[in-house]
């Protein structure tokens, strides 16, 4: 292998391993704080499935809120059940008495599919929502850590 091939698998496995380690570190810290009883702030997990092509992983986001109105979800999937893929997402909510409806559109850039809408709702222990991209689109469906039913395990 050449020194610049090395050079940038090298370079590669750090961003990824430091994107990683970053959301553990999130996920770890929000797992230690009571859940947000009424709201989206907190951790959540799940699975993604893409109803394209059928492919599926686990799915974890820790989810903050910014203001009245907007959220930042950091969201961690699993692709092939190995393959990490982090990647965050503004979120634009609206509370209803029966819980909160959210929706918004990021572009991921052009390896990650590109532009990437979503809408969808949660109450204190549901998260589930409809995704769609260029080449792709299907659904996020999560619980609160310790009330998920049929996650899968890492």
């Amino acid at each position: 292998m050449s020194r610049t091939s090395f050079s940038a698998v090298a370079l590669l496995a750090c961003l990824v391993l430091s994107g990683c380690c970053s959301f553990e570190r999130e996920w770890r810290n929000c797992q230690s704080y009571a859940q947000d009883s009424d709201g989206l702030a907190g951790c959540w997990e799940g699975t993604w499935l893409s109803d394209y092509n059928g492919h599926n992983g686990r799915l974890r986001a820790v989810i903050t809120k910014q203001d009245e109105h907007t959220y930042h979800a950091n969201f961690k999937a699993t692709y092939w059940g190995f393959i990490p893929f982090q990647f965050d997402l503004p979120m634009h909510v609206q509370e209803h008495e029966d819980g909160t409806s959210f929706e918004g559109t990021i572009d991921l850039g052009l390896l990650a599919g590109g532009d990437f809408s979503y809408s969808g709702q949660a109450d204190a222990t549901q998260f589930s929502a409809n995704y769609q991209a260029a080449k792709d689109y299907g659904t996020f469906i999560m619980t609160r850590p310790g009330t998920c039913v049929d996650c899968n395990e890492e």
